[in-house]
């Protein structure tokens, strides 16, 4: 018997003329847009004078900030980023009061904690004439506040805006133009804690842990290389996939090596760390 072999690579090509076409796409320029742009400048300085000024196409906001938790089961909120018409210096000042104030620490926790299981919480609020930040609040000019909380796994994260008095009280419109953009700018302060840390809690090198271990200095002398890599990483806001993924480990593995640390440390948050290399260096 005589096998035919057949081609039909030609008739394929004439019937489907998509065969014949080239594969190859020519390069050619792909603009961003404002959403790809505040993306892409997550991990850049820019970013929080970026996040501001997209927040600013929807209403006219004096400043934005953070307030983040690195563990809500042990939560101490720390000021992790900042932006706008207040200086870095009064906004560290504003939030060292917030922060020594229980009242005022529980308000930001309560909403994170309202935000558990609903994904984002957003709130918009005037302060009460009784209130303990209203004296911070008419010294700097501010009327109102927008805030959105999260609560992601172990992390708590509010952002909040700030309304100067010139603006006036914040309109329906700008509202309804804030609402959509709120959980973008949101998530990518969270994504930007993930990549980069805080801006509040970082540290110079000649103060970290790793350093402090390799002089013997204190109970820092204590610590395990890795275990002074952790609590670094912890000192930038670095979550626990954060560590386990910079250092090539798990996320068990790395809670094991923070509780360790944290035990010979006498200590149990990151910010109780940073206090204690202050403490150490006689900052």
């Amino acid at each position: 018997m005589r096998v035919h072999y057949i081609d039909l690579t030609w008739r394929l090509a004439i019937h489907n003329p998509v065969t014949r076409m080239n594969d190859e796409f020519p390069p050619r320029s792909l603009p961003r847009d404002d959403v790809a742009d505040l993306a892409a400048s997550v991990p850049t300085a820019e970013f929080p004078s970026r996040a501001l000024a997209y927040v600013r196409q929807a209403a006219d906001i004096a400043n934005i900030g953070t307030f983040y938790v690195s563990d809500m089961s042990r939560p101490e909120p720390v000021l992790s980023f900042w932006e706008g018409e207040m200086s870095g210096y009064w906004f560290n000042r504003n939030a060292s009061v917030i922060l020594s104030n229980e009242r005022l620490i529980e308000s930001i926790l309560n909403r994170i904690r309202a935000a558990r299981g609903n994904g984002l919480i957003v709130e918009r609020w005037r302060p009460a004439p009784d209130d303990p930040i209203s004296p911070i609040y008419a010294r700097d000019r501010v009327i109102e506040r927008v805030t959105v909380s999260s609560w992601t796994g172990r992390v708590g994260l509010q952002t909040f805006l700030l309304r100067g008095e010139t603006s006036g009280w914040i309109t329906k419109a700008e509202m309804d133009r804030l609402i959509p953009i709120l959980p973008l700018v949101h998530e990518l302060i969270g994504l930007r804690h993930r990549i980069t840390g805080t801006m509040g809690t970082r540290l110079p090198l000649t103060k970290r842990a790793t350093s402090l271990r390799e002089k013997n200095a204190g109970p820092f002398g204590k610590l395990s290389p890795r275990e002074a890599e952790v609590c670094d990483l912890a000192l930038q806001g670095v979550g626990v996939a954060g560590t386990a993924l910079e250092l090539g480990t798990s996320e068990n593995t790395v809670r094991t090596l923070r509780r360790r640390a944290y035990g010979k440390l006498g200590v149990n948050s990151a910010t109780q760390v940073a206090a204690l290399i202050l403490s150490e260096t006689g900052s």
